[in-house]
């Protein structure tokens, strides 16, 4: 069984994710993978060449906070960024889930906005109240108003609520998710 994980910013997808792996699945995180995939030789390059030594970091590597902020509401930047790390991403995480003896868990975070559905048995979205989401990202680090605008750049959690089969809300600790998680792979 290959199930996908989405969810909106701040709904607590990692924190499902880490559950899945306490209970015997394999997990994946398509972040990860990105993030992975950024700091090769080949893809640094590239990054140099599109934006200047600016989009890395003192150590030589991406500054993936600086990157961010030169992707966030520019279509043409993310265009060539999606491009140059998603066919990649994508090799590895068919790659992760290929044994066929286990159970897998990929986590996504724009998984409809990607579409990306279709690879899997069943998708499960992480949802919360938007308050609760707030106040997670602002313990991140993050103002309400970045917050917010990260929030109101996605797809509406409304709307992968809908779309997906199954639902875990978030809005309590983490023995809650725990709980729900539990259920939902007795239903599964």
């Amino acid at each position: 069984m290959v199930l996908g994980l989405t969810g909106g910013i701040g709904c607590g997808k990692s924190a499902a994710l880490a559950v899945f792996a306490r209970l015997g699945f394999n997990v994946v995180d398509a972040d990860q993978l990105a993030r992975s995939v950024l700091v090769r030789p080949d893809v640094v390059q590239q990054l140099v060449a599109r934006w200047g030594r600016e989009a890395l970091g003192a150590d030589g590597l991406p500054d993936r906070a600086w990157i961010g902020r030169k992707v966030f509401g520019a279509p043409a930047e993310l265009a060539f960024l999606e491009a140059l790390l998603h066919p990649e991403v994508a090799r590895l995480r068919l790659a992760a889930v290929a044994d066929a003896t286990r159970h897998h868990v990929v986590e996504i975070p724009l998984l409809f906005e990607k579409g990306l559905e279709a690879g899997y048995d069943c998708v499960i979205c992480v949802a919360c109240s938007d308050e609760v989401r707030l106040r997670r990202l602002e313990a991140r680090g993050l103002s309400r108003a970045d917050a917010r605008a990260r929030m109101d750049a996605q797809m509406p959690l409304g709307q992968k609520v809908a779309k997906s089969k199954h639902v875990l809300w978030n809005d309590g600790d983490l023995s809650a998710l725990e709980a729900e998680v539990k259920q939902l792979i007795a239903r599964l």
